[in-house]
């Protein structure tokens, strides 16, 4: 049943993609996500940058997390008319449309992932019939999963085979270009700017030193997280340190002490006022790395959580800091400034490869808008 409902699925979408293709292509891009119902940073520095650009060219972003198949049905034919209509389409994260479209699409389709770095087996490496974090196999197969792509955008070409891998793609259409929210953590501008209107919001953090804990998303939430942030919670000394917990967007876990700030999606980045970091299995990790911020990993669930979804590095031994269950110790760790920053700055670099020459964001934008000029 779920067989046939799919390809009479496709089959009104290629003829809902033929019928919009009767209609003119616009000077334009258009940027699709399911991460968030808001505009991603990286989409709003794309579009910014297509805008500016001479000639311009208009980037229309079309963000909507997928909550029912009914509900979505009509975003996926808004997204079917800008995909018919404009010069190259963007994606930050699986795109049905997209992949039941497939060769269809005349627009080249170029995939920037939403994460900085290499970390957790994600797309085809994460297929499972049994694990609690895997793609169902069948299902993404029905689906044609990460099908329809022209081009991978990925940090660094030091781990091309490990995403090449993820989504079952030629290595040869991958390209070595980070997210142009690099540009913003590496700015002082940016930085200087973004901590202002941070404690513009939360004046009440001002004057004391900012841990920022912000762990990985977990599909079946990892029934000893409620404890193991409780804990970190009791460690810390609120007269020197002030404590942010940044969920996942998509988090459903909720904490309630007073000692904790916990942000909600529109705060504002805690990343730029942070004074240390601890993560668990997150890319952020990454963006910590280029703000120069030292990482503390809390690994409170690691025994079951590598079996669950698996990685693509050794968390254990790759990454430069503390690698622990026992939040007791990382909390020593930053109070006798116990890092080895050269360490994990040569670990960045390994997996964030900034240009040599221009920012990020004009190096992904240049190579989207020459796919798009062969359109």
């Amino acid at each position: 049943m779920k067989k046939l409902l799919v390809k009479a699925g496709s089959s009104c979408l290629r003829l809902a993609y033929h019928f919009c293709r009767l209609f003119p292509v616009q000077n334009r891009i258009v940027c699709i996500s399911r991460q968030s119902d808001e505009a991603p940073l990286d989409f709003q520095l794309i579009a910014n940058y297509c805008c500016a650009r001479t000639p311009p060219i208009t980037a229309i972003l079309l963000p909507k997390q997928l909550r029912s198949p009914v509900t979505y049905l009509p975003e996926m034919l808004r997204q079917v008319y800008y995909i018919a209509t404009s010069k190259a389409v963007v994606l930050d994260s699986y795109c049905i449309v997209v992949s039941l479209l497939g060769s269809s699409i005349e627009a080249p389709v170029v995939q920037i992932w939403h994460a900085l770095g290499n970390m957790k087996k994600a797309g085809y490496t994460a297929l499972s019939d049994s694990s609690e974090e895997g793609r169902d196999p069948r299902l993404a197969n029905l689906l044609h999963m990460h099908e329809g792509y022209n081009a991978i955008a990925i940090s660094s070409l030091s781990f091309s085979r490990d995403f090449a891998a993820v989504f079952n793609a030629d290595p040869s259409i991958i390209f070595e270009a980070p997210l142009p929210r690099a540009d913003l953590l590496t700015s002082a501008d940016g930085r200087s700017r973004a901590r202002k209107m941070f404690f513009d919001n939360h004046p009440d953090l001002k004057g004391k030193q900012v841990i920022v804990y912000c762990p990985t998303f977990r599909r079946s939430p990892s029934p000893d997280a409620n404890r193991a942030i409780k804990a970190l919670v009791g460690e810390i000394d609120y007269s020197r340190y002030a404590l942010i917990y940044k969920p996942h967007p998509v988090d459903t876990l909720t904490i309630e002490d007073s000692r904790l700030t916990v942000l909600v999606n529109h705060d504002p980045d805690p990343l730029f006022v942070a004074d240390y970091v601890v993560s668990d299995y997150s890319t952020v990790i990454y963006e910590a790395g280029l703000l120069n911020i030292p990482v503390f990993l809390y690994a409170y669930d690691w025994d079951s959580y590598r079996e669950k979804r698996g990685l693509n590095i050794d968390l254990e031994h790759d990454v430069p800091t503390l690698f622990t269950q026992d939040p007791r110790l990382i909390v020593e760790a930053i109070e006798n400034n116990d890092f080895d920053a050269n360490a994990y700055k040569a670990f960045t670099q390994r997996n964030v490869a900034l240009p040599a020459q221009g920012t990020c964001t004009d190096h992904l934008c240049e190579h989207i808008l020459a796919l798009a000029e062969n359109r």
